[in-house]
């Protein structure tokens, strides 16, 4: 089912009955939660308990800790993937958020952030959330994030695809240009590539090279460079197709059906998702049933990581108080 190449967002902290409905007639390969859906720690439990029971295999969350911290009212601050990395910190780090997280209910988080911190670029607008401006620096922190966080069943997901360390625009808002080819590529490129293979999953970018085309809608990118050149043979998922960076590259269902040609595996409708149905539809309309079955064949891939993760890290051990302690412990590190 198309259906299942999407994961969704919903618009509060409890399930309404027109995304109840969405959900069971189009029943996605997951949904994904933010800071506007985690009221409180029961209420979140209620929403979980009641995905489940609609069928939602997978619930993902973007908790890369410092800037983006969906989590941090709800049990604790989480450090920043930069300051984990300074202190040398980074694989306890994502150990402490894939316990807590495998404790509230997540089977994915859409990190490490492996894009680098370039002066006056990616340094000021992705700030914390890049370890460092160097690839040896930015593999080591976030290869034990990573590790940490499987380490407790959780799976992640590299991000942003190719590299928005030289983007000096927000894609949640504008279309950043860069360029292509030399040695700057080469450097954003290398953490992906000795990466991709452990994490099994990567986020593709809005970014756009010199023909203007974000990678997210691009071929050249989110195929041939992705898994021509670099061989990567896990699941792409697309970034938020919402976001600013696409505006005027058609409505959203048309960005959807582009992004899965392109090559993204898993679509991410964050919010909007009255027009999630339209968007099943598109892909269903204009991408080649070969295309969608590729898509559909990585994410089953991706789940049997999951799965074997999981088996290896079994039952959550560490109660939430305990999880407390310890991000209090890594914000004093």
């Amino acid at each position: 089912m198309t259906s299942r190449l999407f994961a969704v967002g919903l618009s509060g902290p409890r399930l309404e009955p027109a995304e109840r409905d969405a959900l069971e007639a189009f029943p996605p390969w997951g949904v994904i939660l933010f800071r506007r859906n985690l009221e409180s720690l029961e209420a979140l439990a209620r929403l979980v308990g009641e995905l489940r029971g609609l069928g939602i295999a997978h619930l993902l969350v973007d908790q890369e800790g410092g800037p983006v911290d969906r989590l941090r009212d709800l049990v604790a601050p989480g450090p920043s993937l930069r300051a984990a990395a300074r202190a040398g910190t980074a694989r306890r780090a994502g150990a402490v958020a894939g316990a807590m997280l495998a404790r509230l209910g997540f089977d994915v988080d859409l990190a490490p952030v492996v894009d680098r911190g370039v002066a006056d670029a990616g340094a000021l607008v992705l700030g914390e959330r890049c370890a460092s401006a160097e690839p040896e620096e930015i593999v080591t922190a976030a290869g034990e994030f990573l590790e940490g966080l499987q380490s407790q069943g959780v799976g992640g997901c590299l991000k942003h695809f190719p590299g928005l360390g030289r983007a000096s625009l927000d894609t949640h808002v504008s279309l950043p240009v860069l360029s292509a080819g030399g040695n700057e590529e080469a450097l954003d490129l290398e953490p992906f590539a000795r990466l991709m293979d452990r994490a099994r999953a990567v986020m593709v970018s809005h970014a756009a090279g010199r023909d203007g085309v974000p990678a997210s809608l691009s071929t050249a990118v989110a195929t041939r460079l992705l898994r021509g050149r670099l061989g990567f043979r896990g699941a792409a998922f697309s970034d938020d197709l919402e976001m600013g960076a696409l505006d005027a590259f058609g409505d959203l269902p048309e960005r959807s059906a582009r992004a899965s040609a392109a090559g993204c595996d898993l679509l991410l409708v964050c919010r909007r998702i009255e027009e999630y149905p339209d968007c099943v539809r598109a892909v269903e309309a204009g991408v080649r049933p070969a295309r969608r079955q590729e898509a559909a064949e990585r994410l089953d891939a991706y789940e049997n990581h999951l799965q074997l993760l999981r088996r290896k890290a079994g039952p959550p051990e560490l109660a939430l108080a305990a999880i407390k302690a310890e991000l209090r412990s890594l914000g004093s590190a």
